[in-house]
């Protein structure tokens, strides 16, 4: 805890210190202070020119970053795993520590508000995915990117939300966020080589899982069958399990999407965030429920 500001300024002091038996502790005590030090530290890095003390300020502000994210990410698998988007969006500071989960929130409850305008209880299951899909993607023109698994912008939820372009599991998550928001039974369905989402309904009895039908948010929300999901997975050579085709928790959602960002920072040469992203897996692994919907 700061007892005065002058705590911070006395370790800023000491910070440039060429012994390590000094620069090391007040690098940790500095680390250690978290949040509130990092617009001390941030007014110090504009303030000199001393660039030995710069590159320890900007060390120092990104372990603090990332240590805040991990406790975030941590209290998110403990009491807020049931809000899918703001998983993505704990991911999403890992490139924008300063993101604010209410610009992700505002445009998620505006799109909420114009498909919720056009619903009614009169219309079949399919009939409200097609409400859905009508906006998402033809009011708002959301779709497939060209851009390829290995760009890591397109994991990034705020980045979707900003360019309508995304990747199958970072639509799907902005897809099932707003069925959530509209009290309808779609749930993510961690599919491998690609990310669908099910339409589960309890009483539905032609379907072992109560899966009425599959949505693939990639393809624009077209509905397919059970059917056509096996024969993907034939022509993908992976074996055809029955888990493979069952919703899957919130928290594993988060894994897949971290999983693939993490791919993406290391295709892209950025082992540093790869190896970040990495421990979040492993936290994620740790500390979320594994249950099936």
């Amino acid at each position: 805890m700061i007892k005065t500001a002058g705590e911070i300024e006395a370790l800023l002091a000491l910070l440039d210190d060429t012994d390590v038996s000094v620069s090391i502790p007040v690098t940790e005590r500095l680390t250690a202070l978290g949040e509130p030090a990092v617009r001390v530290l941030e007014q110090q890095w504009e303030q000199t020119d001393n660039q030995l003390l710069q590159t320890r300020i900007e060390n120092i502000i990104l372990r603090i970053q990332h240590n805040t994210i991990k406790k975030d990410l941590k209290d998110w698998t403990d009491c807020r795993s049931d809000q899918l988007i703001y998983g993505a969006y704990l991911i999403a500071r890992t490139q924008y520590p300063d993101l604010r989960f209410s610009e992700i929130d505002t445009v998620i409850e505006k799109l909420r508000a114009e498909i919720w305008l056009e619903m009614n209880n009169r219309l079949t299951a399919m009939e409200k995915v097609g409400v859905i899909n009508h906006f998402l993607f033809n009011v708002h023109g959301y779709n497939r990117s060209v851009r390829g698994v290995q760009s890591p912008q397109l994991y990034l939820v705020n980045h979707v939300l900003d360019t309508h372009k995304g990747l199958p599991v970072t639509l799907a998550i902005i897809y099932a966020e707003l069925a959530e928001r509209l009290n309808l039974p779609i749930y993510c369905v961690n599919l491998p080589h690609n990310f669908l989402l099910c339409y589960k309904d309890i009483s539905y009895r032609d379907d072992p899982d109560g899966i009425m039908f599959y949505i693939n948010p990639y393809s624009r929300g077209s509905i397919i069958g059970r059917g056509e999901v096996e024969q993907f997975l034939k022509e993908q050579k992976s074996d055809v399990k029955p888990e493979y085709m069952r919703p899957v928790s919130n928290n594993e959602t988060i894994i897949r999407l971290t999983e693939g960002l993490r791919f993406a920072y290391a295709a892209s040469m950025m082992e540093e965030k790869a190896v970040f992203l990495e421990e979040l897996i492993v936290l994620l692994k740790k500390n979320g429920p594994d249950h099936i919907l």
